[in-house]
């Protein structure tokens, strides 16, 4: 899904564990994007690699210094058809082409309590929410990483979860979808339950026949009304709207917050990407998604090397299944399964041992949202822990630590002869936190080829 180009604006606090860095995040209902009729440039998701906070300050840092920063100073709203304007944005449409991640690039300055954009590389394209020339965003108190981003390169994450279900009519088609957006932590399982018992209960041929201009019709007031006192019996629902396709785009069509000043109207249009293939799935049945927004800001300079602005980068990345095998299947094939298979209780001081627990941290590092890495192996009807990433930290495993497989563990059990993912994220402690995981695995070999063990891949959200 979408988000509409502004620093966050959090509803509940979340933590990705990014290791040694944790980056203060929350989840919300998306930004509204009334009108949106253009695609960023396509995206498709890369097997395993993503771009760290580092990266997006490093992305900021190239694109802030290639501006010219006493021609965007320069810049006054009425400017957007002037030569002055268009270099800049053109600069921001050919660097966000040039790296495929990046879903929304602009420029922003400070003046006065507030901040205004300047340069957004969607206006002019009909996109009927990009930012002109002074129009305002008030910085909150949780803005602390953007207005940073004014002095120095810096990077932030949000994160927000989805649920979709389908709206069919008398005749059992589908005619659109609701989507659900949770305010706190909820398994996948729960999630789509919730939006296929709000969907099922929506009138699909009242929803089919709604238009532009129908908002205040008792057709749309009946289903809108729906909407609102679900999320009333439901409070971890913070945003609940419906959509339907149109042709290759989808657009709004009820949303319980229309109405007061914060919804989507009947047709405004979303262009769905490569990396929506859980919203397009959620046409035809129940669906879920977690997305990580990584925020990117560098000061632009003038001349004189005064600061003038910042830079602002977006990049959505998804937390899926597929990803989180791929990494399982990444890491697996970097692993000594010779060594692995050697290593016996209180061998986690030798050099063996450190050097798979320090691979195994350098990789949690280096792929955002991984919040653990381990490997196992089998030891008759149990599991038993062997190299643990966290090792030396409270409530770490130690080889040989002992796991019980049940019933639910098919996915953990199919890991060591296969690469596997659980079916969905779920909720786990973590600690004293919870947290939202999707787990995926892969077998370990030796070097005569033989399975030793699997390794597993925690992708998520430390709450």
């Amino acid at each position: 899904m979408a988000r509409k180009r502004i620093p966050l604006i959090s509803i509940v606090a979340l933590i990705i564990a990014l290791v040694t860095v944790a980056a203060c995040v929350g989840t919300n209902e998306a930004e509204k994007v009334p009108g949106k009729v253009v695609t960023p440039p396509a995206v498709t998701e890369p097997a395993t690699k993503t771009p760290t906070l580092d990266d997006m300050k490093a992305l900021a840092v190239e694109i802030a210094s290639a501006i010219d920063g006493d021609t965007m100073a320069a810049l006054k709203p009425g400017d957007e058809t002037t030569p002055e304007y268009a270099a800049i944005h053109d600069q921001l449409v050919a660097f966000r082409e040039a790296n495929p991640w990046v879903t929304y690039v602009y420029t922003m300055r400070k003046t006065e309590n507030v901040t205004e954009f300047v340069v957004d590389a969607d206006y002019g394209t009909g996109d009927a929410d990009a930012c002109a020339i002074g129009e305002i965003y008030s910085p909150t108190e949780e803005d602390t990483v953007f207005l940073a981003g004014f002095e120095e390169p810096a990077a932030e994450i949000d994160v927000t979860v989805y649920g979709y279900a389908p709206i069919k009519d008398a005749s059992g088609a589908s005619v659109g979808l609701v989507c659900l957006v949770p305010g706190v932590p909820i398994a996948q399982s729960d999630l789509e339950a919730l939006a296929a018992e709000i969907a099922s209960a929506i009138d699909g041929d009242a929803h089919a026949a709604l238009k532009p201009g129908d908002e205040d019709t008792p057709e749309y007031t009946a289903i809108r009304d729906q909407l609102v006192a679900f999320r009333e019996e439901n409070p971890e629902i913070s945003g609940i709207y419906t959509m339907r396709n149109a042709g290759d785009i989808t657009e709004y069509v009820v949303d319980a917050d229309y109405g007061t000043g914060d919804g989507w109207a009947i047709g405004d249009i979303y262009t769905p990407t490569a990396l929506d293939t859980a919203l397009l799935a959620g046409f035809e049945e129940p669906s879920a998604e977690i997305y990580a927004y990584v925020y990117g800001y560098a000061p632009i300079k003038n001349a004189s090397g005064a600061g003038v602005g910042a830079v602002i980068l977006e990049a959505r990345i998804p937390i899926t299944q597929e990803r989180v095998k791929a990494l399982a299947v990444e890491i697996a094939g970097e692993i000594d399964g010779d060594a692995m298979a050697a290593l016996k209780p209180g061998d986690e001081g030798t050099p063996e041992y450190i050097a798979i627990s320090d691979r195994l941290e350098a990789f949690r590092k280096e792929n955002l949202g991984v919040i653990y890495v381990y490997t196992m192996r089998k030891a008759g009807d149990v599991a038993e822990y062997v190299v643990d990433a966290d090792y030396g930290r409270a409530e770490s495993a130690k080889i040989g630590d002992v796991y019980v497989p049940n019933e639910s563990d098919v996915a953990l059990l199919a890991g060591f002869t296969e690469p596997s993912v659980e079916p969905g994220f779920y909720l786990d402690d973590w600690g004293n936190r919870t947290a939202t995981v999707i787990s995926g695995y892969a077998p370990v070999k030796s070097s005569d080829g033989t399975i030793v063990g699997l390794v597993g891949v925690d992708l998520g959200i430390l709450h």
